[in-house]
């Protein structure tokens, strides 16, 4: 099943972090938001947000998925799950860090998003077994 799923937002030094954390929000409660400082490439400051849920929390974000996905990208997300699928067990997905700061769910492929990954636990490791949870939980 699902062990744990990870969240990991940046936030730019011209963004509000508190909007940022209200999008990580959706999922998980801000009390459980971690944030590190970076330097960026010409020197600006990045904050990096960053939180997981585990076990029955990180079922409960694939039915938050299922729910508020628009028809389109849950889909697209469906039919993508084998190339989303890494090391036979790290599911990743982008959503749209503005539109969740808004209360919306979408995928997106810009690097300005919530960057989510979920470690989809099987025993043994295998492929087939992992493609089919993430099948049976979008």
């Amino acid at each position: 099943m699902i062990d744990r799923v990870s969240f990991r937002a940046f936030v730019a030094a011209t963004e509000d972090e508190s909007r940022v954390r209200e999008a990580l929000g959706i999922f998980v409660p801000l009390d459980r938001i971690s944030a590190i400082t970076a330097q960026g490439h010409f020197g600006n400051e990045i904050k990096i947000l960053e939180a997981s849920l585990r076990k029955k929390d990180a079922l409960a974000f694939f039915q938050i998925l299922r729910e508020q996905l628009p028809a389109g990208d849950l889909v697209r997300l469906r039919r993508e799950i084998p190339e989303r699928l890494a090391e036979n067990s790290h599911f990743h997905l982008r959503l749209d860090k503005q539109a969740a700061y808004k209360g919306m769910l979408r995928l997106t492929d810009s690097s300005d998003a919530l960057d989510i990954s979920a470690l989809v636990k099987t025993y043994p490791a295998r492929r087939e077994e992992a493609l089919s949870i993430l099948s049976e939980l979008l």
